[in-house]
């Protein structure tokens, strides 16, 4: 193939035949899916869900920008919209042992109705109890009981006081105990009272130590008694008020109620009311409540759960706590849920980058998809002092997809370094980074764009917007025919250019405006490329753009700030001479080259080698470095300046400086494709125009990168015009002719070169080099 001007054509927007239907039909019936570049993504997304009950969770993996979480949600909200809601969620207090509350599924809405139903029931037993266990025919019969054992050790104190006065001595009880004295003389009858003998006294007491135990044991018989009575009349008062709660809610609790009744029973005198103590209604209904954990009441479907910043507490739950008089406390109605509980029968979406940096919870979602089970871990109280009533409640069962979405970089660096990882999840969803320009593409592209316009800013693309974006992205992915995936980056443009054309009061965003949105984003992060083409400008980096130089040549490279890619031209220089050490890397040397530029200088000492050592061995020296380079040089797309500065001092063949190339080269001249084309010919196209366009400037650029040239319309204006060029070249010897205007040359016999060709120049000089080292 020989040597080839692009035209405009060739380096400008890329143009797409796009239907006149895509622009005027609803676009809300297309999703990302519908790409091919989606397509195989789809496939496994679609596989995953119908291999969930195997356990097929699920990695979407999407480059930066690609819409990968939108368009994985996108897909799955349309699959859950089929889906049945799932069932409630409720935790209940585990009478028999308190720390471990008993989780309870329930149907959809039913656990909201337990709780009202269970809490009109404790409402009416503190109403009814206090009512029948405290006033009326129960209250009468306690009081009566009371009263006849009162009676009775009254009578029998009244009998020892009788027999103690007889002795001249006196019983008085006071705050239920005794006291013997002797009784003064106004107090004696002196024709009944006796002289009292220390046994009398003894015997007194002894009497009063019987009447002591029999009120202990009456009393104690009686309060059980009473008790009895109690739980006969709470027995009584409670059937009633728990028969209905049990005939609609025994087939969901079923030995749960007995406990609920029991406990009720057992704590009868706590739903006593004392006024005195103010917690104590908020104690009983703390201790009988239902702790609503998942409530699908007003579901249509089976739960898609995103959570944005997952945490463990956020994925599993915690347990809360309150501040009270004593310190903390909690209980099992301070349960809360986590992600995992809300998505249970469905899906849960997680992203990759915030999973990989909690090894807690990465390690907690692993053993939870092996048990199949939701524990809630308080991970912050392993170095504190355990609390004593701190629920530890029982696992849910755990029924749930996940779907982990991220960047490659996250699947290929971290999660598929944990052997665990392929164990939990079977299937990859890979989103490709780019898609064929096909009408498929084209068509579905156009309806996505609208539909993200009119989404976000009810406002339409004319076909010319549309156009301008599929041209932009085409560009980013270097490619003609070829589109780029990163629609959240297209959607950003789409939103900046939509708010142009509104105030300009336009009902509809045409071409211009996304160019303007693209113009703003470009001045808005391209501060530093500004500044160093400064540097430039005012001749403290030194490029020339007119005339021609020995040993120099304009290579190109690009530059990054992150959000930012930028070209600028590089002067790359040689210095040759007699010696034998053959191309000195002068960046290698002083550690600023990466292993690609030095892999690249040592190709072209093979290149030399093959070239010009068929005979003898060539014997040179070359220093060879980027001027004025103060940071890393990493890749290979200098070899053909390389190489056309190390030919041009050999030669002594000026290259033109008002060209610039780039281009990698193999050891047999062939010329290879490089990346960043499109930044690297607009870098060098600037600075011609500051110096001046002379209609004899361009660039030379591999033959197979001529599809990726997609140029601002700046530059392919200026190429339409005839003031700037891009040329084509497949070997060395064409980007000669352009660089030094001079014919590579063709062996002839004896493996010469003509004299006047530049081979034959370098071949003259390298036997000159050998006759001076060899004397």
């Amino acid at each position: 193939m020989a040597t080839k001007t692009l035209s405009y054509a060739d380096v400008s927007l890329p143009k797409f035949p796009i239907k006149q239907e895509d622009l005027t039909i609803d676009p809300t019936d297309v999703t990302y899916f519908d790409l091919t570049s989606h397509s195989r993504a789809g496939t496994a997304i679609s596989t995953a869900l119908k291999m969930r009950k195997y356990g097929a969770n699920v990695f979407v993996i999407g480059g930066d920008r690609s819409a990968r979480m939108p368009a994985t949600m996108q897909y799955l909200e349309d699959y859950t919209k089929r889906i049945p809601p799932c069932l409630d969620w409720v935790y209940l207090n585990n009478f028999e042992t308190n720390y471990r509350p008993i989780p309870v599924q329930l149907p959809r809405g039913q656990s909201v109705k337990l709780k009202k139903a269970l809490n009109d029931v404790v409402e009416a037993t503190i109403d009814l109890f206090n009512k029948t266990l405290t006033t009326g025919s129960f209250a009468s019969e306690v009081n009566s009981l009371t009263a006849d054992l009162e009676d009775m050790i009254q009578e029998r104190i009244e009998e020892v006081q009788k027999f103690a006065q007889s002795k001249g001595l006196k019983v008085e009880t006071e705050d239920d105990e005794f006291t013997i004295s002797t009784l003064q003389e106004d107090d004696c009858d002196n024709k009944h009272s006796e002289d009292f003998t220390p046994e009398d006294v003894q015997s007194i007491k002894e009497q009063l130590g019987e009447i002591t135990s029999l009120a202990h044991f009456q009393g104690r018989e009686l309060t059980e008694k009473i008790q009895e009575l109690k739980i006969q009349e709470a027995e009584k008062t409670l059937k009633p008020i728990l028969t209905p709660f049990r005939k609609v809610y025994d087939k969901y609790l079923g030995k749960w109620i007995d406990t609920l009744h029991d406990d009720i029973i057992h704590h009868v005198d706590e739903f006593i009311i004392d006024e005195t103590n103010p917690s104590q209604l908020e104690d009983i209904r703390d201790r009988y409540a239902v702790n609503v954990l998942v409530n699908n009441k007003n579901a249509l479907h089976a739960p898609l759960i995103l959570d944005p910043a997952p945490t463990y507490e956020s994925v599993f739950g915690c347990i809360k706590y309150k501040a009270g008089p004593s310190g903390y406390t909690t209980d099992f109605t301070m349960i809360r849920p986590g992600n995992l509980h809300k998505a249970n029968g469905g899906i849960l979406v997680l992203r990759a980058e915030a999973l990989a940096q909690d090894m807690t919870l990465w390690t907690a979602l692993k053993t939870a998809l092996r048990d199949k089970q939701i524990r809630i871990e308080e991970f912050h109280r392993e170095n504190s002092l355990p609390m004593l009533d701190a629920p530890d409640p029982k696992p849910i069962p755990l029924d749930v997809q996940i779907f982990i979405v991220g960047a490659p970089v996250w699947f290929y660096n971290f999660f598929y370094l944990d052997p665990e990882f392929k164990t939990y999840f079977k299937i990859k969803a890979d989103i490709e980074p780019d898609l064929p320009a096909n009408a498929q593409n084209i068509s579905v592209c156009t309806r996505l764009f609208r539909q993200i316009s009119l989404k976000h800013s009810n406002i339409d693309l004319d076909k010319e917007a549309v156009q301008a974006l599929l041209g932009y992205s085409s560009r980013w992915i270097n490619n003609r025919e070829w589109l780029s995936s990163k629609f959240e980056l297209i959607a950003d443009i789409i939103n900046e250019a939509n708010e142009i054309a509104m105030d300009e009061s336009g009902k509809i965003t045409k071409a211009h405006h996304i160019k303007q949105a693209l113009m703003h984003r470009r001045l808005r992060t391209a501060g530093v490329e500004d500044r160093t083409h400064r540097e430039i400008e005012r001749d403290v980096v030194l490029i020339e753009t007119h005339g021609k130089k020995l040993g120099i040549v304009n290579g190109l490279s690009v530059l990054s700030t992150g959000d930012h890619y930028y070209g600028l031209p590089n002067r790359i220089s040689a210095r040759t001479y007699a010696g034998e050490e053959g191309i000195i890397n002068i960046e290698r040397l002083t550690e600023m080259a990466g292993p690609i530029q030095q892999k690249g200088a040592m190709i072209l000492d093979g290149y030399l080698k093959g070239k010009f050592s068929q005979k003898q061995p060539v014997s040179f020296s070359c220093s060879l470095t980027f001027e004025q380079s103060y940071e890393e040089i990493e890749g290979d797309s200098a070899s053909v300046a390389e190489l056309i500065a190390i030919l041009s001092s050999l030669s002594g063949i000026k290259v033109r400086q008002d060209i610039a190339v780039t281009g990698s080269i193999n050891q047999f001249g062939q010329v290879q494709a490089v990346g960043g084309l499109n930044h690297k010919i607009e870098g060098f196209f600037r600075v011609c125009k500051f110096r001046g366009l002379t209609s004899s400037q361009g660039v030379v650029i591999p033959a197979s990168n001529a599809e990726h040239i997609i140029l601002r319309d700046e530059i392919s204006d200026a190429i339409k015009a005839g003031k700037f060029h891009i040329w084509t070249v497949e070997t060395i010897e064409e980007a000669i002719g352009f660089l030094m205007g001079h014919e590579a040359g063709k062996p002839e016999k004896g493996d010469k070169y003509p004299k006047e060709s530049v081979f034959g120049l370098v071949q003259e000089r390298l036997q000159e080099f050998a006759k001076v080292i060899k004397k």
